[in-house]
């Protein structure tokens, strides 16, 4: 079996966004991408298969872009910049479109081993970068000394699922989610400020 080339990659996004993920057809990947659906079964036997492979496809796009933890920089600097591309993912005109089709895609994981294992890897590559800068600003005195990189990294999770469905559901602007993240860390984290009670 040969490799699927971008341009299905890119029908996919450009179908997900147009129909949504429980909608979605073969058909309709093929019609984007100006191929037969039988081309398309040339890749991949069914929808599952083609979905599975576009998460793989999401996921080398998404650790490229935001990029990983470099022990060389400046912590506090990294991990706000990390939150912000996590926040603000490209394609501003297909942004509430996708994460609808994305939290569809979410829905089917706990029925799904291939999709929870493909979305953990998400989750897992947030979780190790927030962890890795955390503990750095910690052991350089950038954050408190008791600071839980562990818990910032579920509380970036968190905020991210969230922000995703706020913006899905009520049409929220993430820039909110990342002015709640902004002021965790300034009320939190940073080593020169108290902590309220």
């Amino acid at each position: 079996m040969s490799e699927p080339s971008e341009d299905i990659m890119e029908a996919t996004f450009r179908a997900l966004c147009e129909h949504g993920y429980a909608a979605l057809t073969m058909r309709d990947i093929a019609a984007e991408a100006d191929r037969s659906k039988a081309s398309l079964h040339y890749h991949y036997e069914s929808k599952q298969g083609l979905m599975l492979a576009f998460l793989d496809h999401l996921f080398e796009h998404f650790t490229d872009r935001v990029g990983s933890f470099d022990p060389a920089g400046d912590p506090d600097a990294q991990l706000r910049a990390f939150v912000d591309e996590i926040l603000h993912p490209p394609g501003e005109d297909t942004t509430r479109e996708f994460r609808t089709a994305l939290l569809e895609i979410k829905a089917q994981a706990p029925y799904d081993e291939a999709f929870r294992e493909r979305l953990t890897a998400f989750d897992e590559h947030i979780r190790e970068n927030v962890r890795a800068a955390v503990a750095a600003g910690v052991d350089r005195g950038v954050y408190r000394d008791d600071v839980d990189p562990e818990a910032v990294a579920r509380f970036v999770l968190t905020l991210a699922d969230g922000a995703q469905s706020r913006h899905v559901v009520a049409g929220a602007d993430p820039d909110d989610a990342m002015a709640v993240f902004e002021s965790y860390v300034e009320s939190r984290l940073l080593a020169d400020r108290e902590v309220s009670a």
